[in-house]
C-alpha cells in the first residue's frame, strides 16, 4: 500500500468513530458534518474492503476488522499529537500511553523500586511494561519498536542507537559471613569452594572460568542460575560462593548475613546505560522519560558513578564510600563496544 495516496485524515474520522459508535457524534467531535462524516467512513470502507461498523440497537457496532485497527490506529495519532506539540505544553501528569523497557535483572534489582514510585507519581496514567531481556537482545527489540527504551550494558551500538551512561558496578565475591573473614580467600580457598554460576546462556562457564582458566584452574560450579537476584539466596541457604555485581551483593548481605570479597581473580567492571533509537531523540514523552529514569539513577546511585569497593569495605569496617564525579554523556559513535558481563 502506498501511503502517499491515502487521506490520513481518514483515521482521524476511524478513531472518532471507534470512540463515539455514531455518526453525528463522531462528526461533531472532531468539526466536520455529518454528511462529511458520511463520506469519510464510505471511503474507510473502501480503504479497507470492510463494512468496519455495523448498524445495531445500541448505535453502531465496530467489525472485527475495525477492533483490530483501533488501538494502532489511536496509538500512532496520539504519537502524531505528541511530536507536533510544543515541548514546553507536554504535562507528564496527562501521558496516557504503555512505556515498555526492557531490563536485565541487574538492573532490575538496582533501579525497578525507584522507577515505579516515580512513575506513579508523576505519570499515574502511564503504563509501566517491564521486559526482561539480556543486553545482547535490547537492540533489535529497539530496532523492531517492541520496546520503547531499554537499560543494560550497552555492549556495540550501531549508529541510529543512542546510549546515555547511568553508573558503574564491578564484580564482587560474597560468602556465608565467616567463611573467608575480612581478608577474604586466598586464590586456594577460592578455588577449593562450591560456586554459584550466573549466566542467562546454558554454558558452563563465566568471566570468572575463563579468568582461572587463564592460570590453569578451574573451580566445581554446582549451581548454574539464569538471574543474579537469587544468588544470594542460595548462598545463604547452601553455604556457596557467588560472584555478583556490587549492587546486588551490598543490598542483600546484611539481611541474609553474607560477607563481601575481592575476587582473587581480576574481573572488569561495567557500565548500565539507557540506550534507545534515534527516531525517538525528540519526542516530548520519550525525551521526558529518559530525563526521569537518569534522575531516579541519580537518586538511587547517590548522584552518579559511585565506586562500589570502597562501599563493600565499609560494611567490613574499613572506611567509607568516596562518590566519584557523574559521569559525562557522551555522543554515540558509528560503532563502539562495552564490556558485557556473560555470567560471573
Amino acid at each position: 500500500m502506498n501511503i502517499s495516496s491515502i487521506d490520513l485524515n481518514l483515521l482521524v474520522a476511524l478513531d472518532a468513530l471507534m470512540s463515539e459508535r455514531n455518526v453525528t457524534r463522531a462528526a461533531r467531535r472532531i468539526g466536520l458534518s455529518q454528511p462529511a462524516m458520511s463520506n469519510a467512513l464510505s471511503r474507510l470502507r473502501a480503504l479497507f474492503d470492510d463494512e468496519l461498523f455495523v448498524r445495531s440497537g445500541r448505535g453502531m457496532e465496530p467489525t472485527a476488522r475495525a477492533q483490530s485497527l483501533a488501538m494502532p490506529v489511536s496509538e500512532a495519532l496520539r504519537r502524531i499529537e505528541e511530536t507536533l506539540a510544543p515541548a514546553l505544553a507536554f504535562d507528564p501528569a496527562n501521558l496516557d500511553r504503555e512505556m515498555r523497557i526492557a531490563m536485565t535483572d541487574n538492573s532490575m534489582a538496582v533501579l525497578l523500586e525507584a522507577l515505579i514510585g516515580r512513575f506513579r507519581q508523576a505519570a499515574p496514567k502511564l503504563d509501566l511494561h517491564i521486559k526482561n531481556s539480556r543486553a545482547a537482545g535490547m537492540t533489535p527489540m529497539l530496532d523492531d519498536g517492541e520496546i520503547d527504551m531499554a537499560i543494560g550494558v550497552a555492549g556495540e551500538l550501531e549508529a541510529r542507537h543512542r546510549a546515555l551512561p547511568l553508573y558503574s558496578d564491578r564484580i564482587v565475591g560474597v560468602a556465608k559471613r565467616g567463611r573467608f573473614g575480612p581478608a577474604g580467600p586466598s586464590l586456594e580457598g577460592f578455588v577449593a569452594a562450591e560456586h554459584v554460576l550466573v549466566t542467562p546462556r546454558s554454558g558452563p562457564e563465566g568471566v570468572v572460568d575463563r579468568e582461572l582458566a587463564n592460570l590453569g584452574l578451574t573451580r566445581r560450579v554446582f549451581l548454574t542460575l539464569p538471574q543474579f537476584i537469587m544468588a544470594p539466596y542460595a548462598v545463604a541457604k547452601a553455604d556457596l560462593v557467588a560472584c555478583l555485581p556490587a549492587r546486588i551483593a551490598l543490598a542483600k548481605a546484611q539481611m541474609l548475613d553474607l560477607e563481601i570479597f575481592d575476587p582473587p581473580v581480576e574481573v572488569p567492571d561495567f557500565t548500565v546505560s539507557l540506550i534507545w533509537h534515534g527516531r525517538d531523540d525528540a519526542e516530548p514523552a520519550h525525551r521526558w522519560l529518559r530525563e526521569t529514569v537518569s534522575d531516579v539513577v541519580r537518586e538511587v546511585t547517590e548522584l552518579g558513578d559511585t565506586v562500589h569497593w570502597p562501599m563493600c569495605r565499609a560494611m567490613m569496617g574499613d572506611g567509607a564510600p568516596e562518590p566519584l564525579p557523574e559521569p559525562t554523556p557522551q555522543a554515540p559513535a558509528q560503532k563502539r563496544r562495552a564490556p558485557v558481563p556473560a555470567g560471573e
